[in-house]
């Protein structure tokens, strides 16, 4: 069942397109700061750097694979169709962010601090957003397939629509957070980590028969 969305995430604050400067030839290099600029179908790929300030800046179809970036602050920023796979983000700091169809396969985004920040349409397995912690966040219409949440604090997270088939969720606070219409069998948690968090009635029931299996137990209505 498709859900209705019920919560708003803080929108990227950007100046009017002609206060906005073009960035062609950008590099990412040790503390480099970028300001309000667009960067369009820029290649990133492979490129490391340290302390990385990207603010009040659009950013589309840029290509960040294989990138690793430690410390980036990430701020007032909208992201499009852009290729994040195999990125290594560790330590960033991201706000009032949006990320949309954009690839994050095998994308890592590990003991970051993220509010604000909307995740919708995205692909991708293997991403792993360990130790990460979430506040007011969404993600929706994203297929998330076995994604890496553990030691995550995610109170209060909105998950709209989305595959989290296999994803795991081992020592993550999931207080208050949202599955409503999401895909969940398959998804690994310890009991007490799912402790306060919104499911709906088919997801129970699918939950329940999944656990069922598991434990080798044959269910028979007569």
């Amino acid at each position: 069942m498709i859900r209705k969305e019920t919560v708003t995430t803080k929108r990227p604050t950007l100046p009017p397109a002609d206060q906005m400067i073009e960035s062609v030839d950008a590099e990412l290099i040790d503390e480099t700061e970028f300001h309000k600029c667009v960067i369009s179908e820029v290649d990133f790929a492979d490129q490391e750097a340290d302390s990385v300030k990207l603010e009040c800046a659009r950013l589309n179809k840029v290509r960040f694979s294989s990138t690793v970036l430690t410390r980036l602050a990430l701020r007032d920023a909208l992201l499009d169709a852009c290729d994040l796979s195999n990125a290594e983000w560790a330590e960033c700091r991201i706000n009032r962010v949006e990320i949309m169809h954009s690839k994050l396969t095998g994308y890592k985004l590990v003991e970051a601090k993220i509010s604000d920040c909307r995740f919708e349409g995205c692909v991708g397995e293997l991403i792993e957003f360990q130790g990460s912690q979430f506040k007011n966040s969404v993600f929706k219409d994203c297929k998330l397939r076995g994604c890496d949440f553990r030691f995550c604090d995610l109170e209060g997270t909105h998950f709209i629509n989305c595959d989290l088939e296999n994803a795991i969720f081992y020592d993550a606070k999931l207080n208050t957070v949202d599955f409503r219409s999401s895909q969940l069998i398959g998804i690994k948690a310890h009991p007490v980590n799912l402790k306060g968090a919104i499911i709906d009635t088919q997801q129970a029931f699918d939950l329940a028969t999944h656990l069922a299996r598991v434990l080798g137990l044959e269910v028979k209505d007569n």
